[in-house]
C-alpha cells in the first residue's frame, strides 16, 4: 500500500514480474480498457535496473498493464506469440491466468514507484517468469521467413488451421521451430516448393512418457494438416511447401547446438487479430 513520501533504494522490493496492488494502479491511473475491474499491472523492469538507485541514469519503471482472463490460450503460452502473452500465476493461493500485450507498456517514475509495495497476493511460478523474459525479448529480436513462403502458407490457410491445432494444446508445448531449406536462401520465385522441417518442442513435466504421448498427437495432426494442403496425391508431389519431417523433442534432448540452426515460428496474425477484437 501506499504510504508517506519514500526515496528509491537500492533496496527496493520490487521486481520482473511482480505486481501493483489495486491501489497503487488506481493511483497511476492504470485501467485495462476493455476489463477494468480485471486490471493487472506487471512490471516488467530488469531486476539490475529496479536495483539501480540512480535516478537520473535510470529514472523509470515499465509496466505492463494487462488483465486476468478466465482461461489461457495454448497459442499465447511460452512466448509463442510476440504481440501477446498469457501466463499461469497464482492469486491467493488459486490458480489464475494473466494477459499482456506488448503495446499496453507503460513508466512510472521510481520516486513516486517507492511509496508502494509489491501486490502479495500475486506470485508468478519460474516458469511463468521465464516466459514473461524470453517474451519481453523476441518482440525485439525474431526472424522474419520469406514472403513467399508466407504467402504459399496462408494461402490455403496452412497458418490458421495450424493455430487452431495448437490452440487448445499449445501449453504443451514450449516452442514451434521451422527449418525452411536448412537455412539457406533458395530461389523458389518459380514455384519450387520450399523444404520445410517442424520441430515441436516441450517441457517433460513430471510425467515425461505421458507429455511425449499427448505431443506426438499434435506431430501427427500438423503432418496430416501439410498433407492434405500442400501434396497432391495424383501427382505423388507436394505444392508450395514440401514438409519433409515433423517431430516432437523433448527440452530435455535439443542440444544448444541443435536449437541454433533452426527458426521459432510465432503467430503474428493471430496477435493483429486480437488487437481487431
Amino acid at each position: 500500500m501506499g504510504g508517506a513520501e519514500a526515496t528509491w533504494t537500492r533496496e527496493t522490493p520490487w521486481r520482473q514480474g511482480h505486481l501493483l496492488t489495486p491501489e497503487a494502479a488506481l493511483a497511476f491511473g492504470f485501467s485495462h480498457q476493455e476489463s477494468p475491474d480485471l486490471t493487472c499491472v506487471v512490471v516488467i523492469s530488469h531486476d539490475c535496473d529496479l536495483a539501480n538507485d540512480a535516478l537520473p541514469i535510470e529514472p523509470d519503471v515499465e509496466v505492463i498493464v494487462g488483465r486476468r482472463v478466465q482461461k489461457g490460450d495454448g497459442n499465447y503460452y511460452w512466448a509463442k506469440a510476440p504481440r501477446t502473452l498469457h501466463i499461469d500465476t497464482v492469486h491467493n493461493s488459486s490458480g489464475a491466468v494473466i494477459e499482456l500485450v506488448a503495446t499496453a507498456k507503460r513508466v512510472i517514475p521510481k520516486k513516486e514507484l517507492a511509496s508502494f509495495t509489491p501486490d502479495t497476493s500475486y506470485a508468478l511460478p519460474g516458469k511463468s517468469l521465464s516466459a514473461l523474459r524470453s517474451w519481453l525479448s523476441v518482440r525485439y529480436n525474431r526472424t522474419a521467413f520469406p514472403d513467399a513462403f508466407v504467402n504459399r502458407l496462408s494461402q490455403f490457410k496452412v497458418d490458421r488451421r495450424l493455430a487452431k491445432i495448437i490452440e487448445p494444446v499449445g501449453n504443451l508445448l514450449s516452442a514451434v521451430y521451422f527449418d525452411v531449406d536448412g537455412g539457406q536462401e533458395i530461389d523458389r520465385s518459380e514455384l519450387s516448393p520450399y523444404e520445410l522441417k517442424i520441430v515441436l518442442l516441450y517441457p517433460p513435466g513430471d510425467d515425461p512418457e505421458q507429455a511425449a504421448y499427448d505431443v506426438e498427437k499434435i506431430e501427427i495432426a500438423v503432418t496430416n494438416l501439410f498433407e492434405e494442403k500442400h501434396f497432391d496425391h495424383g501427382t505423388g508431389k507436394w505444392n508450395g511447401i514440401a514438409l519433409k519431417q515433423c517431430l516432437s523433442i523433448s527440452e530435455d534432448d535439443l542440444t544448444v547446438s541443435k536449437a541454433k540452426l533452426l527458426t521459432q515460428w510465432r503467430l503474428e496474425y493471430m496477435t493483429i487479430k486480437a488487437d481487431q477484437d
